[in-house]
């Protein structure tokens, strides 16, 4: 089903009454385009991974995410959001920044603590929603092919948040397509393709497994590191204070290191697409037993973020009431 806009702010109507005609409660957000052979030979679908006719075999599964710039759905995808709640009493809010002694870099440099009341914000995590592409088929006389693309997410309609993640994943597939559609899971041929899997997280006590060697995997064990990140998988791998054990991110949360403090505090990171580290309040029994849909929608009171600017370290410590004299 083709649409003409490229970001829906409610659901189309003919998709509402699609939805209605499916009587499972699990669906998924699916569309079938048809890109030429000619296109895929320029380049114009290496966003998607597909560099040539050759990666369109009959048996492959090609996944993508969409970049930041396909549209609002899909920046939040990849960068999460911040909302100011206006309609709550400001709080006060301190950091750090740096600058020269009496005016002179020459003298060396100090460290001040500002505060001030600022209005709460509500973090939203990325979500990281994968697109999923097959070939099904080509037509006859014709240099066109048939892609099934898909969202490896199902969506159950009797969840409270549906409504929200339902016209999140129409716009995430059209914002890239063109195209967005519903259909029921149980119409699918292979289900454990597209299923999350429950289990997330594998927790790792101090002394146990190669910390470092699984970072270096999640960011694809790159030959050149940029200071910045090796500065952060330096902090993760032996962090300046102390810690129950690392959190490794596994299957729809591969991504992510995180932390255990003793206190039951947990540090998320994300050393390929966050722009930020957050801290959770919450223990080890809570926490691995979140689901993606749980975890990016913590609520403010429950989640700080910090972000990656010069005086990260600093200021993740003070979030963590590690003081600084």
């Amino acid at each position: 089903m083709k649409f003409k806009q490229n970001h829906f702010r409610k659901v189309p109507e003919k998709l509402l009454f699609s939805l209605s005609q499916i009587v499972s409660d699990k669906v998924i957000i699916s569309t079938n385009i048809s890109i030429s052979a000619r296109d895929i030979t320029n380049g114009k679908y290496k966003k998607w991974n597909i560099n040539s006719i050759n990666d369109l075999n009959d048996e492959s599964v090609i996944n993508f995410m969409p970049s930041k710039r396909e549209g609002p759905s899909s920046k939040i995808n990849l960068v999460g959001r911040t909302t100011p709640l206006k309609n709550l009493p400001k709080e006060n809010k301190s950091w750090n920044i740096t600058g020269p002694n009496f005016g002179d870099y020459s003298k060396g440099t100090h460290t001040s603590t500002i505060t001030k009341p600022v209005f709460q914000k509500e973090y939203e995590l990325p979500r990281e929603i994968h697109l999923s592409i097959k070939n099904i088929g080509k037509e006859k006389d014709s240099d066109e092919i048939q892609l099934k693309i898909w969202i490896q997410e199902l969506l159950s309609k009797s969840d409270k948040s549906f409504s929200d993640d339902f016209l999140f994943n129409l716009n995430l597939l059209q914002e890239s397509t063109g195209n967005c559609g519903v259909i029921s899971s149980s119409q699918e041929e292979n289900d454990k393709l597209i299923e999350e899997k429950q289990k997330g997280w594998e927790f790792l006590p101090i002394g146990t497994g190669d910390i470092r060697g699984k970072i270096l995997q999640k960011i694809g064990n790159k030959k050149d590191i940029s200071d910045s990140s090796q500065e952060r998988i330096d902090y993760f791998t032996n962090p300046p204070f102390e810690i129950v054990g690392h959190i490794n991110g596994i299957n729809s949360f591969e991504r992510y290191i995180g932390l255990e403090l003793p206190d039951g505090i947990i540090i998320l990171e994300n050393f390929n697409y966050g722009n930020a580290i957050y801290v959770l309040k919450s223990n080890w029994e809570t926490f691995s037993k979140m689901t993606r849909g749980k975890l990016i929608k913590q609520k403010s009171s429950e989640t700080e973020r910090v972000t990656h600017n010069k005086n990260w370290e600093i200021n993740l410590e003070t979030v963590l009431g590690i003081n600084h004299k």
